[in-house]
């Protein structure tokens, strides 16, 4: 009997093993999954240029570099404004103002977040300005469905920020550097239209948050906590001044030099290389972090969209839809929802890249006067996939683990998570409502 209780034990034990060796596995390849995906698309690549007869130094000869080079500089630029102190201030400044109210918190850090992402890299606004909204959410006493509203919006809209310039996130970097329209143009276009979007969205999540019934003695705790807490934040009005007059100087070089003069990308340089001599002389001590693999990710699309691009298939897509669809207004439509549609299925970056040229062999067609209108059209269909499931966006999988691992608690004292089921039907919804406002737009403007 004895031995029967022993053999149970030892093969329970065996399980136990198992169970915990395989949940390892599990956690290691899910770390792995994007330098996995970045040597796939590399490989991909490489294997579609060699079997197509593509010498793979004439992809690496006409390879976006700009696109890169912008992407790293204005994130490195984000984190000096960010040692500034100033995210932490423009955080505190909004709770005190919303004086824990949700549904001001959601339109005050919601329209926060679409100013800051249409300026500086959003990944890196959105963390730092987190640590803040969760010590505000724990001692508000909020719910599942608050927190899962509140980040969905915080999502959208650093996607419609991302968009509302040339220089906030990788797609509208990609739609500037093609040559199809100028800094001031994408900017003068988009700007109103995301900024009008956004207002949309902050509005109908803003009527399902039901107001506040009590004294609010219970919220104006929550601000106090949090102001106590972050007392001691020191800003750095000495270094903010100059970083802010380099920042001005770098927007009004995209805005008035022709690229062919100076590229963007060398201002950006140039702009940043500034920004680290004031650092320096102020004596500002800074940590310059930098995401690698988000680096290398896009490093990979752009390589791989490279290679399908000089095979030539996009280019006889793009026949083809020109050929289908004769109306002009029609075709930036159609290419608008298959736009979206990719970049809501395989992310931003890949739909990007992948789809640049088919748009640019659409503005070298009769819609070439309105070609500023189209490179909008295009970032407005790639922000609406981007809103459509979290993995869509570039900011998504790495806001859900922060949510998940700051410990936000309902009243009940059960734990809040966010995840991909828990974005799905706020993600239809802000996909439905941006696309169909770009798509309004692009018919009465075309």
């Amino acid at each position: 009997m004895s031995q029967a209780v022993s053999t149970q034990y030892r093969n329970l034990g065996l399980e136990k093993t198992r169970a915990r060796t395989g949940a390892c596995i599990l956690k290691r390849c899910r770390e792995s999954a994007s330098m996995l995906m970045i040597a796939l698309l590399f490989g991909a690549g490489c294997a579609a240029a060699v079997l197509c007869g593509i010498p793979v130094k004439r992809v690496m000869d006409n390879y976006s570099y700009n696109v890169l080079v912008i992407m790293i500089t204005m994130e490195l630029f984000t984190d000096l404004i960010g040692e500034t102190g100033i995210m932490q201030l423009l955080a505190l400044k909004i709770a005190g103002i919303s004086r824990g109210r949700k549904r001001l918190c959601l339109v005050l850090f919601g329209g926060m977040m679409f100013l800051i992402s249409s300026c500086l890299n959003n990944i890196t606004a959105v963390m730092m300005i987190l640590p803040i909204v969760f010590t505000l959410l724990k001692t508000l006493e909020v719910d599942r469905k608050y927190v899962c509203l509140f980040f969905s919006v915080i999502l959208a809209l650093s996607n419609t920020g991302g968009a509302a310039s040339p220089i906030g996130d990788f797609p509208a970097i990609l739609i500037m550097s093609s040559g199809i329209t100028s800094f001031l143009g994408y900017l003068t276009h988009a700007f109103l239209l995301f900024a009008f979007t956004s207002a949309v969205l902050l509005a109908v999540w803003g009527m399902q948050v039901k107001k506040e019934q009590d004294d609010g003695g219970v919220r104006q705790l929550a601000v106090d906590i949090l102001k106590s807490q972050y007392k001691h934040v020191r800003i750095r009005y000495d270094v903010l001044k100059w970083l802010g007059i380099l920042f001005a100087g770098m927007f009004l070089a995209w805005s008035i030099v022709p690229q062919e003069v100076i590229p963007p990308e060398i201002i950006a340089v140039l702009g940043y290389a500034a920004a680290m001599v004031v650092c320096s002389v102020k004596n500002m001590k800074v940590s310059q972090m930098m995401d690698l693999k988000s680096v290398l990710m896009i490093a990979s699309f752009l390589f791989f969209a490279e290679v399908v691009s000089q095979t030539g298939v996009l280019t006889l897509i793009a026949d083809q839809l020109q050929n289908q669809i004769s109306d002009p207004k029609q075709l930036v439509l159609a290419v608008m929802i298959i736009t979206s549609l990719v970049s809501g299925i395989f992310s931003a970056g890949p739909a990007a890249a992948a789809m640049m040229p088919v748009i640019v062999e659409i503005c070298n067609g009769p819609l070439a006067p309105q070609s500023d209108w189209i490179a909008v059209a295009y970032a407005a269909a790639i922000c609406a996939g981007s809103s459509l499931f979290m993995w869509s966006a570039s900011a998504g999988f790495i806001l859900s683990g922060k949510i998940n691992g700051a410990g936000l608690q309902e009243s009940s004292g059960r734990p809040v998570s966010w995840g991909i089921r828990s974005y799905l039907g706020y993600g239809i919804v802000n996909y439905s409502i941006q696309l169909a406002i770009a798509m309004l737009m692009m018919a009465v403007v075309l």
